[in-house]
């Protein structure tokens, strides 16, 4: 059963959204469109019969998935690709069109907040990543974005993108265990490579706050998987920020401080990133 959120469009279904004061419409099959609304059931929905500016059409065809969004843009997948994998593709593209008209610039980052002030985490370490954004959840944190978020390069506010943390099942067992029911609830994948993971809620693990509507990018901070014994955090010199990395967002980083960090245990490891965060808005 379906909610009312979808309707038959031939043989696809709808599921139509609001992202950033848009209305996105998913056209899919209804295998995918299940994954979708699971995984981004705290999007707010449209107004009914709202006029999509956005329309993402995810196509089975022969072995392959089609996920065709804003002006022809197209990506392809393999037929045999997890559903969850798909909806990611799908939610990519929808951060991808919708920059476009509102002149966001789409970061790939776990984007947390303290207050109205946001820090982004980035780098190819993601299973650390959001192992590290579910601890400070803990502390009274909150998410603005698990694996994608919109960024305004005029006034660095971040736009929350409310959807499910993708948890490698290897990294479960360093989760903090007030997240151990949120997991145990959650449905589990497995990629044709043999990779298990979690769509994991993260409202299921108790806390009063998880999603900030918006905040203000005050902070970055890159974690590629180097790990110490002790965590320690190094500043980015200015010639790092000209990487591809940073350009791609069309931000000025010297208005945003930005640090490598090497991981050590995870309380230590959020230990230091609250320190040196609380220290650069002093």
């Amino acid at each position: 059963m379906h909610s009312p959120d979808l309707a038959p469009t031939g043989t696809l279904l709808t599921l139509d959204l609001r992202v950033a004061e848009l209305n996105v419409r998913i056209e899919a099959p209804d295998n995918v469109l299940a994954v979708l609304e699971a995984t981004m059931s705290v999007v707010p929905r449209c107004l009914p019969g709202a006029a999509p500016d956005i329309t993402i059409s995810v196509l089975p065809k022969d072995d392959v998935w089609e996920i065709r969004g804003l002006t022809g843009s197209l990506k392809v997948m393999a037929a045999q690709s997890a559903l969850p994998q798909v909806g990611g593709a799908v939610v990519t593209s929808i951060m991808r069109d919708v920059a476009v008209i509102r002149n966001f610039k789409a970061m790939r980052a776990t984007v947390i907040a303290k207050g109205d002030r946001a820090l982004a985490m980035i780098g190819d370490d993601w299973e650390s990543t959001i192992t590290l954004a579910a601890h400070l959840h803990g502390r009274g944190w909150s998410y603005v974005g698990s694996d994608n978020a919109l960024l305004d390069p005029l006034t660095l506010d971040v736009i929350s993108v409310q959807k499910s943390l993708y948890v490698n099942s290897s990294a479960v067992a360093q989760f903090p265990a007030n997240y151990r029911r949120a997991v145990e609830a959650s449905p589990w994948y497995v990629t044709p490579q043999g990779i298990s993971f979690y769509a994991v809620d993260p409202q299921a693990a108790g806390h009063r706050q998880t999603w900030s509507a918006s905040a203000v990018l005050s902070g970055v901070v890159v974690i590629d998987g180097t790990m110490t014994e002790r965590p320690s955090l190094e500043s980015l010199e200015s010639a790092s920020l000209q990487s591809e990395r940073f350009t791609r967002y069309g931000i000025d980083w010297g208005r945003i401080p930005a640090v490598d960090l090497r991981l050590g245990g995870f309380v230590d490891s959020c230990d230091l990133v609250e320190h040196w965060f609380e220290s650069i808005s002093a």
